[in-house]
């Protein structure tokens, strides 16, 4: 069958699946554009220091890259990575609801990237968490950093949501090994 026609039929027979993975899709392509940008005005800062200034949506480093390059390379180094982490977060997701089917929702790909997801979340996590901590050192050191709740937040919420994650995969799991049981015994 071909891919045109899967997607036809998808649409037919799985409209809402579908709708969230239009949705899914924007969001993804607006967080590869905030990463694309902001590692693009991340190296082009190292030629043209001004750019500093405003990396992306207001960011200012400039004051940081002017002090000391390297902490300044480690920062945005962070930056680029969580949003990376991101985007890649939300093209996994593409990746299920392009592949599951609700009339056998249990296999052994996509409880392999439920695993991946779950993975990749904690990451992001646990990433912000050091960002977090890195900001707060550079602050206590003297540096001039601003405020970078938009880039840093949501620590928690991303750990607590790899967790969750974590658990379906292993539902998923199990109802893999159960389908394949249930198949084998027709």
């Amino acid at each position: 069958m071909k891919l045109t026609e899967q997607w036809k039929d998808k649409w037919v027979t799985q409209p809402g699946l579908m709708l969230i993975t239009v949705v899914i899709w924007s969001i993804f392509i607006g967080l590869c554009i905030k990463a694309g940008a902001l590692l693009f005005t991340s190296i082009y800062s190292f030629f043209k220091p001004i750019v500093s200034q405003d990396l992306y949506e207001g960011l200012n480093l400039y004051g940081l890259r002017n002090e000391e390059i390297w902490f300044y390379v480690g920062l945005v180094s962070l930056l680029v990575a969580i949003a990376c982490l991101k985007a890649y977060l939300y093209y996994l997701m593409i990746r299920i609801f392009l592949t599951i089917n609700l009339n056998h929702p249990f296999s052994k790909e996509v409880s392999v990237l439920i695993s991946e997801i779950a993975s990749i979340a904690i990451q992001t996590g646990l990433l912000i968490i050091l960002t977090t901590g890195s900001l707060r050192w550079l602050i206590k050191r003297g540096f001039d950093i601003p405020s970078m709740g938009a880039y840093t937040g949501g620590a928690f919420e991303y750990l607590l949501l790899g967790a969750l994650i974590y658990a379906i995969a292993q539902v998923f799991k199990r109802g893999v090994e159960i389908q394949s049981e249930n198949e084998l015994t027709v």
